[in-house]
């Protein structure tokens, strides 16, 4: 008995150490899926998308420059330190008075200061100008996250969609299956005829064929999701259906519809609110201040120095050699072969050319605004018209599938019931997700997103 026993408990042992054995294979090989949620995945992408950490690098080259600006203030500082030695004791630079021969070691010390008081307010201009640049980068940082939201969004209603459809295709299939079960049972059993069975066989070719194309398409939009989040596409990972509603009520259309009485006022509204506009009136005032920065070369320029300087055949006597010195100099542009001109006229040239970006940019948001209205509205009937043609198959399917059922009608008449139904339930889905991203375009084109 005792014997019966251990056998037991080293074949269980031996059979648990092997399942364990196999799951970490099984774990090794296939590895862990990841699962997300629309807000995981916008919180992610705000920190590893490419385009958002290379508009994010540019805002540290903005405060360099501003910086910079700042120091046409202050004084520059610079010390020296020298030492020579003349190799031919004989040769230049000797000279003999009562028998003194000049020594052949030199050394020397400097430090000097000197400061700009007044350049024709270019320096005041520079710093407007850097302030403004700088501010114009950090909006348009906002804005690439708001344009980086908006895929992550319009994508991630793709992954949702091509899932949907996958379980309509699955599900088709196998109702294809157990009906090619059905007729090939009444085939058998001398009821009805071979043909059902060669047609039905075709026909589950067709909807396997739909099936992998769907799968295939699952997959390609999960490998764009994650490229836009920054993360690897061949990345195992699934995603929440519930962040996205599957079915629009109608109290959801008429909320978002009132919020937009007229396109004017929507344009009015997204110019308030959108980032690349603020970023494009930041450089304009940019421009205005180079132009202005430009125009102070022009002017004379007034600077002031200082220093202290020593110079010794050995390092002694510092107070005996050494000279302290201040001066003011004056610099008045007379003729510069029209440098500053050309500097001016290229400044105008930007000012006007950050005018037109502002105005097209305008127009470019009445134009999404006016293409998100449009495709609102489309989707909206879309909603209505499926939803209707969705009851309608759904009825028109079980109808050919009673008449079938008693042979009263031949089975293409019951696969395009079918197809049609299939083909409403996806047109469904369709209408769903295209409301939802008409709203994010909308929503993006307002700056709300």
């Amino acid at each position: 008995m005792k014997r019966l026993i251990s056998l037991i408990s080293t074949i269980a042992i031996v059979l648990f150490t092997s399942s364990a054995y196999s799951q970490r294979i099984d774990q090794t090989s296939t590895g862990s899926i990841r699962s997300f949620t629309l807000q995981e995945c916008l919180a992610i992408a705000d920190t590893t998308n490419l385009d958002i950490l290379i508009a994010q690098s540019s805002i540290q080259g903005a405060e360099a420059d501003k910086k910079a600006a700042f120091g046409g203030y202050l004084p520059a500082i610079t010390a020296n330190a020298g030492y020579s030695r003349r190799l031919n004791e004989l040769g230049g630079g000797q000279f003999n008075i009562g028998g003194f021969r000049a020594p052949a070691d030199q050394f020397s010390l400097s430090s000097s200061a000197n400061v700009t008081v007044f350049d024709g307010f270019g320096r005041e201009s520079r710093i407007d100008a850097t302030n403004s640049s700088l501010d114009a980068i950090k909006e348009n940082v906002k804005q690439t996250k708001q344009q980086i939201a908006l895929a992550i969004y319009q994508r991630y209603i793709a992954v949702l969609r091509s899932m949907q459809i996958v379980d309509i295709r699955k599900e088709n299939l196998k109702l294809g299956q157990a009906e090619l079960s059905r007729v090939t049972a009444r085939y058998e059993a001398g009821v009805s005829a071979i043909a059902p069975i060669y047609a039905q066989e075709a026909d589950n070719g067709q909807r396997e064929l739909d099936l992998i194309q769907a799968e295939n398409q699952v997959a390609l939009s999960k490998a764009e999701l994650l490229a836009s989040m920054g993360l690897s596409p061949d990345m195992k990972a699934a995603f929440d259906g519930k962040s996205i509603p599957s079915e629009i009520q109608k109290e959801t259309i008429q909320q978002f519809r009132i919020q937009f009485t007229s396109l004017d006022d929507a344009v009015l509204s997204a110019l308030k609110k959108r980032n690349d506009i603020s970023a494009a009136m930041h450089r304009i005032t940019a421009a205005k201040s180079s132009v202005e920065a430009s125009k102070s070369g022009y002017y004379p320029t007034i600077g002031a120095s200082g220093g202290w300087s020593w110079f010794n055949s050995q390092l002694t006597d510092f107070s005996l050699f050494s000279r302290t010195f201040v001066g003011f100099s004056i610099d008045v542009p007379i003729f510069d072969a029209f440098r500053v001109q050309q500097q001016l006229e290229n400044s105008r040239v930007q000012l006007q050319q950050s005018e037109i970006e502002y105005k097209r940019l305008e127009q470019t948001i009445r134009t999404q605004l006016q293409t998100g209205l449009l495709n609102l509205g489309a989707a909206e009937k879309q909603l209505e018209i499926t939803d209707r043609s969705l009851k309608s198959a759904e009825l028109n399917y079980q109808s050919a599938k009673e008449r079938f059922d008693v042979g009263t009608s031949s089975i293409l008449e019951f696969q395009t019931a079918n197809t049609q139904l299939v083909t409403s339930k996806i047109n469904r889905i369709n209408a769903v997700y295209n409301y939802v991203d008409a709203q994010y375009q909308i929503r993006f084109a307002m700056g709300d997103l």
